[in-house]
């Protein structure tokens, strides 16, 4: 270990709103890894850019949201989620009163199974998207019809831990999150093993589940 004081950044792109650029949606994720970060925070990652490559693709045919997008790419999360942080208590003026959603983008592919956690304000629109999105696991079934077969309409989480950047805008700003990924648990977290080998190998050969 080295023990050293060091500069982060964090690294944001907006697009702003039309009719009320003072009111945010937020979409984040941090980049900084334990070791090589394929699935933590590398999928989420990837998730983000591919997001923000779609968006801008929408902006040069002349789409333009009604809310503003920030786009946000976290620096020193397994530090103790010191950048998404101390951007929020720098913000809290701002977010508390004026931000829509936050939603959370750490490891999206982890393994099987979609997990969602969330806080109750965006339960309705979850179970709605899911309505719309193919469930990568079932051939032309959506994400809510293999909830709905379980026997249960939905199975939404709340954000009750502190394992990553939703956090502080639950527990700081008070803003409504919310946390998506495929695979509840994975056995190489954090581990030297979280590789692109085990996420072609295991956790999602065909990245369909990256898609969804």
């Amino acid at each position: 270990g080295e023990k050293k004081v060091a500069t982060i950044q964090n690294v944001f792109a907006v697009i702003k709103g039309y009719e009320k650029p003072d009111r945010y949606v937020l979409l984040g994720n941090h980049r900084d890894a334990w070791t090589f970060g394929a699935i933590d925070p590398s999928s989420g990652t990837a998730a983000l850019l591919d997001i923000a490559q779609r968006f801008s693709i929408l902006l040069g045919s002349g789409w333009t949201p009604r809310r503003s997008i920030i786009l946000c790419s976290w620096d020193a999360k397994e530090f103790g989620m010191i950048g998404s942080t101390e951007w929020v208590e720098q913000n809290l003026i701002n977010l508390s009163p004026k931000a829509v959603a936050y939603l959370n983008v750490d490891c999206v592919v982890q393994g099987t199974g979609l997990f969602v956690g969330s806080t109750p304000q965006l339960d309705n629109l979850i179970v709605e998207v899911t309505k719309k999105v193919k469930d990568s696991n079932s051939e032309g079934a959506s994400i809510y019809e293999n909830w709905a077969v379980t026997g249960e309409d939905y199975n939404i989480q709340r954000l009750s831990a502190v394992d990553s950047d939703f956090a502080p805008f639950v527990q700081h700003a008070g803003v409504p999150s919310i946390d998506v990924y495929y695979g509840r648990d994975f056995p190489v977290y954090h581990m030297a093993y979280d590789s692109y080998n085990w996420m072609t190998e295991y956790a999602d050969p065909f990245f369909q589940r990256h898609v969804a």
